[in-house]
């Protein structure tokens, strides 16, 4: 036999050994160790993907962000993003990563500020968050530049959509069925499920052309999403999502140059149906509402910040219970990042957030507008919700990671997508209606 065809037998033999011993191994983990039986699978899945082809091991950093129960010290969505980040490391090799700096940056600016209240604050959590925001921030980026860059956008985003539409359909059908009453599914909180659906939702609608999705298909996915959200009840995911479609529509479309109209129909219906469930609770003597609980936490959010205001009291206080508090994380991101890391890490925080808003809106509209939507759709969001949760907390960056990388993409290989001239009423385009 040519020694070609030996050679692939034998790495056909090895495969089938290590995929046999492989199972054996998960077989007798999942009876024995059923604690980490479920890493073992991941394990097996990341090896079958590296198998096919190494580059879509950072695909799976984006369906993991729905795997958020927690797998011992950590949560599947965390274990999958430190192997995407540790392979797109090794693929990223520097081409073309230095278009990214501005972004790199704004992340390194975050991380950087927060480092001092190590000294500080010495405890175990404390380190594990820290190098946890680092992968969560800096590592999500490099992870969504490696899958743009690579080709793989259009494979990531669109498992994260149609697991999104799944989800809202679901929601949807429960809500009939509950009597409209907010959607909880299993492990994923309703708030968890809107975090999810708005990122679906904005893809959906921006629908930048490299994407390359039919418009019917990319409105439907849009819908059902929106239904999901509205099934779920999350007020403060919509909110998000509006401010992404805001985004989206006052930027030119990508094929015509025209700025969105439907927006507007989208718009005033749902702003008003969350100023009124709001209004509605705090107006009730609910003590226990979501609302009235908010204002709870948020009081002694800043008890807690002003037994440390410069450098915060440490990361995940609130399971520690040293600061005389705990139990609940504070719902608004900015509340939690001062009672963690104080003014200073508020300071790199409102710092990572200008920066990458600010290099997203000078990029090339056909790439940036779908980065930028999601980031400021995530920051408005966070202002009535957790903000550091994993899988929410990393997928911004990640979209935002991949907008780069599609860029740079398609630059290295000659193709040019230049935004239409903005139509208005003065400045138009022969054959474009407004």
């Amino acid at each position: 036999m040519p020694t070609g065809t030996i050679r692939g037998v034998g790495a056909t033999i090895l495969g089938i050994l290590v995929l046999v011993v492989l199972g054996a191994s998960m077989g007798i983990a999942s009876a024995r160790l059923p604690d980490y039986a479920i890493y073992l699978a991941l394990g097996v899945l990341l090896i079958a993907v590296a198998a096919i082809d190494l580059s879509l091991v950072p695909v799976l950093a984006v369906p993991a962000v729905f795997a958020v129960q927690r797998i011992g010290p950590m949560s599947g969505s965390d274990f999958l993003l430190g192997m995407a980040v540790l392979v797109s490391l090794l693929l990223l090799r520097g081409r073309g990563v230095v278009t990214m700096q501005p972004l790199l940056w704004s992340g390194a600016f975050y991380v950087a500020l927060t480092a001092p209240q190590l000294i500080l604050n010495r405890y175990a959590e404390n380190y594990i968050e820290w190098a946890h925001e680092l992968v969560l921030v800096l590592g999500a980026m490099i992870v969504g530049f490696v899958i743009g860059r690579e080709g793989h956008a259009r494979l990531a985003l669109g498992v994260f959509v149609a697991m999104c539409v799944g989800i809202g359909a679901v929601a949807g059908v429960t809500a009939l069925g509950n009597g409209f009453q907010p959607v909880y599914l299993g492990m994923w909180h309703k708030n968890a499920i809107g975090a999810f659906l708005m990122i679906g939702l904005i893809i959906a609608f921006a629908n930048p052309p490299w994407l390359g999705w039919p418009r019917w298909l990319a409105w439907t996915a849009f819908a059902v999403c929106g239904i999901g959200m509205a099934a779920a009840q999350s007020r403060q995911a919509i909110v998000g999502a509006l401010i992404g479609v805001v985004v989206i529509g006052l930027r030119p479309r990508f094929h015509n140059g025209k700025r969105s109209r439907w927006m507007w129909v989208i718009l005033i219906p749902a702003a008003w149906f969350v100023y009124q469930e709001v209004m509605d609770q705090l107006a009730s003597d609910d003590s226990f509402s979501s609302a009235a609980q908010r204002l709870t936490w948020y009081g002694a959010s800043i008890t807690v910040w002003l037994q440390s205001p410069l450098f915060g009291v440490g990361h995940r206080w609130w399971t520690t219970w040293h600061t005389g508090y705990g139990g609940f994380q504070p719902p608004n991101a900015e509340l939690e990042v001062l009672t963690t890391v104080g003014i200073v890490g508020l300071i790199g925080f409102l710092g990572m957030f200008a920066g990458g808003l600010w290099a997203l809106t000078r990029m090339n509209p056909v790439y940036g507008t779908l980065g930028l939507a999601v980031v400021a759709a995530k920051l408005a969001q966070s202002q009535f919700d957790l903000y550091w949760v994993a899988g929410h907390a990393s997928l911004l960056w990640i979209v935002a990671g991949i907008c780069y990388g599609v860029q740079e993409r398609d630059r290295s290989e000659g193709i040019e997508r230049v935004p239409h001239p903005v139509q208005t009423i003065w400045r138009r385009t022969r054959g474009v209606r407004i």
